[in-house]
């Protein structure tokens, strides 16, 4: 029994004793590693595409490339390559990197291991940093429930959005879209706040918003109706000839709650112009309906159905009364008398 004992006991001591060596010698790690560039001046930007990650090669003791592993897993930036700008021309330019744009963070004993045969050569393009700016596109679906509708278009605010950059790189953005959302069953009028979607931006192109926000106006869906309104004809032509038939007519409109409140009967005006029975030939018209409204009130959303009847409204031509034809003049006896004198002489 107690043999076992001493071989087990020097068993777990000679592997105590492996790791303890085993974890003072140095290994080699190949890692990728987030590319990072600092201390750009404020009037110059990069035009190029440089990789994002660098493959590189680091040493250290086997525990601290261990504990490196597991925390690049939960922070990337625990390692990266910097690439510092301070004294960076315009142009093209060739940057070597090693050892003095290796980075760690809270890992001691890790090295950057250089390499004669696979040296990391980047190349970087500058350029002057300008400001651009871009329409903002809305890729937002707004649906409103059953019984409701938009009573205007969603408004962006901002509308625009000013994206700085290398000039050659952002000269040609002239618009930028939302991410694709879609809201629906929607029931009241709400400000929403959407992101922008970035991911068409080069690299190194900065927006100054990531998000906009967006204003929809919904409003119950309801009728309302006016009946006798006089339709009222324009133009030139002669009054006391034409007229309408018939002369007024009933309107039923369907649209928002708010806008239909805004209407009463002053400001409900069936037009037709005079001309239009001649340039479309036609004896019968619908009449226009003018709507004297808020300028807050979208009309062809707000009230997207009108109904008039009758739907067409003639022209008609007044009949002439025809004239009297005056009296025949019957001859007194004196006036038959000097008649039949003058005959006789």
């Amino acid at each position: 029994m107690g043999n076992i004992v001493i071989k087990i006991s020097a068993l777990i001591f000679g592997i105590a004793l492996w790791f303890m060596v085993i974890s003072k010698k140095d290994f080699q790690l190949t890692l990728d590693v987030p590319l990072q560039f600092v201390k750009l001046p404020e009037n110059m930007a990069i035009a190029s595409k440089p990789p994002q990650t660098v493959k590189i090669t680091v040493t250290g003791p086997s525990l601290n490339l261990i504990r490196l592993s597991k925390r690049i897993e939960k922070k990337p930036n625990t390692v990266t390559m910097e690439v510092d700008l301070k004294d960076a021309e315009l142009g093209t330019t060739k940057i070597r990197l090693g050892s003095n744009n290796f980075v760690t963070h809270d890992i001691d004993s890790i090295r950057f291991v250089e390499s004669e045969n696979s040296k990391l050569i980047l190349d970087l393009d500058l350029d002057a940093q300008i400001p651009q700016k871009a329409s903002i596109q809305s890729n937002i679906q707004f649906i409103p429930a059953q019984g409701y509708l938009l009573a205007d278009d969603p408004q962006i605010t901002p509308d625009t959005v000013t994206i700085f950059g290398a000039r050659n790189v952002v000269a040609t953005i002239h618009e930028i879209s939302t991410d694709h959302i879609v809201f629906d069953s929607l029931v009241d009028s709400q400000v929403y706040k959407v992101p922008l979607d970035l991911s068409p931006l080069p690299t190194f192109a900065t927006p100054t918003d990531s998000f906009v926000q967006v204003t929809v106006n919904v409003q119950k869906t309801e009728t309302k109706s006016f009946s006798g309104i006089p339709v009222s004809l324009i133009g030139f032509y002669d009054r006391t000839k034409y007229y309408l038939d018939p002369d007024t007519v009933s309107i039923e409109f369907t649209g928002g709650k708010q806008a239909l409140d805004s209407l009463s009967v002053g400001k409900v005006i069936p037009v037709l112009e005079f001309n239009r029975f001649e340039i479309e030939d036609a004896d019968s018209l619908q009449p226009s309906i003018k709507l004297n409204l808020p300028a807050n009130i979208n009309r062809d959303k707000a009230i997207p159905t009108i109904l008039v009847k009758p739907e067409y409204v003639k022209l008609r031509v007044r009949e002439k009364k025809p004239l009297d034809k005056p009296a025949e003049k019957t001859a007194t006896p004196a006036e038959t008398s000097t008649t039949k004198e003058e005959t006789s002489k």
